[in-house]
């Protein structure tokens, strides 16, 4: 049984409850500082929201699919059971359209263009790639779905992989499947976020906002359908590729959330050593020796994943020569045969997956995908956070990502090796983790004791850990805990905490599994 289920995870959390209920039997209360919560609120409180299939994260991916794209969608399928899928959507951008068939030369206004005459198509790989991945993650289909049951079909998938707006970059004149797909999810009744991934430009996306603008504007509707479209979409953007957001998206839609988590690219772009001081003690889970044992040899998925010097290039695509080692591109240094490429737009969706920090929806709390900050409020801009500090303090990167890639990469290799172990065989699950004491309102002076438990699903021991998540709460200082690594810890408030102010308090649990996998529950208190 995979600790991840969505049905398993609750009978994993009613095994674990049991164990909670045992633990707090003897005791009217679970207290934390001067706020007393009910033995039976704290038992029933997990910190991760747990619910049915229909309360997954809803989203659509839109990409022009380069290699950094094709490695992030191995990652993504591997990670579908996590998400609600509504659609996966070609899309142009200023490094990959199509053309319209018909010859027509065009030179982009962008200054990121890689050309300087027109062009009749851009380095387009084709719109089968996509069906192509799928294939391959049909033939491991059964035995993902041993670990979860929420995985989704291969049929279902492919049939909501939609064409979008390709011809040129930036092209948003006309409707498309793709666009129509977007809004008609935009328009439902669906009361959840609408997390629109721009993998690419955003320029499908804007068709969509612009056929709604169209259908309703003088309308007396217009102002509902704006307001319940800005508030239900949410467009996570690996950057903007085209000019769609700053010409159409941002003057038209203010409201509308936007969040560029092109910071991730420190991490998960091209040659991330040369983006960001990532930790050399954990660049090693982006060198060829983990990259080989960990991805490429490890079943269909997992051979398909571009590294370099693997010999492989993209259909259509000239500029493609990450595969040899001899002719680099001038603007990217050359790498050790298969040492990690790039998922550059990994960070779009890392958030989404629910790995017990609740890194949704709140952009400022932070996950695996880092945290973002606001920008401007007109339009709803939020961009990657500026700084990531270590538990003693100390700066140990940027963008507030870094100090997740040890356990995102063990995460990772675990869900390939799902993929090839059969039915009823063992392999590896994430710890399950509970939080006994909630969020709470504290006083400045006092001393809180959070505690929780943890379960291994595979019966193995769980190492348990907590720590302040320093750049997540909005009070500016550190936080001395004691017994941090038992299941009770206790956290000294300082005397000069603000009402208002937060502090987070994060229960990392580690199992004793082949890759350490880890899980999280997180603490939120509010100085009062």
């Amino acid at each position: 049984m995979g600790a991840r289920t969505r049905s398993g995870r609750r009978r994993v959390r009613s095994r674990l409850g049991a164990a909670v209920m045992s633990v707090v039997a003897s005791a009217a209360t679970v207290v934390c500082a001067d706020v007393s919560v009910p033995a039976s609120a704290a038992a029933a409180h997990p910190t991760t929201a747990v619910g049915p299939a229909g309360q997954r994260p809803r989203t659509v991916i839109t990409t022009d699919m380069e290699q950094d794209d094709y490695d992030s969608l191995i990652r993504y399928l591997l990670y579908s059971d996590e998400f609600d899928t509504q659609g996966i959507v070609y899309s142009a951008s200023v490094y990959h359209w199509a053309g319209d068939g018909k010859g027509t030369p065009f030179l982009s206004p962008n200054p990121r263009r890689e050309y300087d005459t027109p062009q009749t198509s851009w380095r387009w790989t084709g719109d089968t790639i996509i069906q192509g991945l799928l294939g391959q993650y049909a033939r491991v289909y059964r035995n993902l779905r041993a670990h979860d049951p929420g995985y989704p079909s291969p049929q279902e998938l492919l049939s909501r992989t939609k064409l979008g707006n390709v011809d040129f970059e930036g092209e948003m004149s006309h409707d498309t499947a793709g666009s129509d797909l977007i809004k008609k999810l935009l328009l439902d009744n669906d009361p959840r976020p609408l997390y629109l991934q721009a993998w690419g430009g955003t320029n499908t996306i804007a068709r969509a906002l612009r056929s709604i603008h169209d259908q309703y504007a003088g309308t007396p509707q217009w102002q509902r359908v704006q307001d319940k479209v800005s508030a239900k979409a949410v467009i996570v953007a690996s950057g903007f590729q085209d000019l769609t957001y700053t010409g159409y998206i941002a003057p038209n839609w203010p409201k509308l959330q936007v969040r560029d988590v092109s910071g991730g690219y420190g991490a998960w772009g091209y040659y991330f050593e040369g983006h960001s001081p990532v930790p050399p003690q954990w660049q090693y889970y982006f060198g060829a020796d983990w990259t080989k044992k960990n991805i490429l040899d490890v079943g269909p998925l997992g051979a398909q994943y571009f590294v370099w010097g693997d010999g492989r290039s993209t259909p259509g695509d000239p500029l493609d020569t990450f595969g040899d080692l001899n002719n680099p591109p001038k603007w990217l240094p050359a790498r050790k045969k298969y040492d990690f490429l790039s998922e550059g737009d990994t960070v779009a969706f890392m958030n989404l997956i629910d790995t017990g920090l609740r890194s949704e929806p709140d952009p400022t709390w932070g996950g695996w995908g880092g945290r973002l900050v606001r920008q401007t409020a007109t339009p709803n801009l939020w961009t990657s956070a500026p700084s990531d500090l270590g538990p003693d303090g100390t700066a140990i990167g940027s963008y507030g990502w870094t100090r997740w890639i040890p356990a995102a990469q063990n995460d990772f290799a675990t869900r390939l090796k799902w993929s090839v172990t059969p039915p009823g065989q063992a392999v590896d699950h994430q710890p399950v983790v509970r939080a006994l004491t909630g969020d709470a309102s504290v006083r400045a002076g006092t001393t809180v004791t959070a505690c929780g438990l943890a379960y291994d699903p595979d019966g193995g021991p769980v190492g348990l850990r907590w720590s302040q998540y320093q750049d997540a709460g909005t009070f500016p200082g550190a936080v001395t805990i004691t017994g941090a690594d038992r299941r009770c810890a206790r956290a000294a408030i300082p005397a000069g905490a603000r009402s208002g102010q937060t502090i987070h308090l994060v229960l990392t649990a580690t199992d004793g599994g082949d890759t350490a996998l880890t899980h999280y529950a997180r603490v939120v208190l509010t100085v009062r």
